[in-house]
């Protein structure tokens, strides 16, 4: 997350908090990937604004209605930071068997500029 201002960094970690604290022991995994993953967003001052892809990686499916649930924090964060927190929910066990072209892709790009954020792993 070193791409990130200290804002946007301030603003996945409460997101991430967030989810952890809704999802409990559901909650498996949180991985950034796109270009926030890359450093590569545009400036904060462009007509264009990069948003922050997160995989949400679940033990089980989430609904619609719990899915939207957990997308409208983001809104109040992009108020803040100026940056749309982007979750994509995925449980585990699609993971394993991709069932689609567009999940398959987004595995591999992960492989190549995923960046996990939580849970965040102690340094030595």
């Amino acid at each position: 997350m070193s791409g990130l201002s200290p804002t946007e960094r301030d603003c996945v970690g409460r997101y991430c908090a967030l989810l952890a604290e809704r999802l409990g022991p559901d909650l498996l995994a949180i991985r950034m990937f796109g270009s926030a993953a890359r450093g590569d967003m545009w400036p904060e001052r462009s007509p264009m604004h990069s948003d922050i892809d997160l995989l949400v990686i679940t033990s089980r499916e989430i609904g619609k209605a719990e899915d939207e649930a957990l997308v409208a924090p983001t809104y109040e964060l992009y108020l803040e930071c100026g940056r749309q927190i982007s979750p994509q929910f995925v449980c585990q066990d699609r993971l394993a068997e991709p069932d689609s072209e567009r999940l398959r892709e987004l595995l591999a790009r992960l492989g190549t500029e995923g960046v996990e954020v939580w849970p965040r792993r102690a340094t030595m």
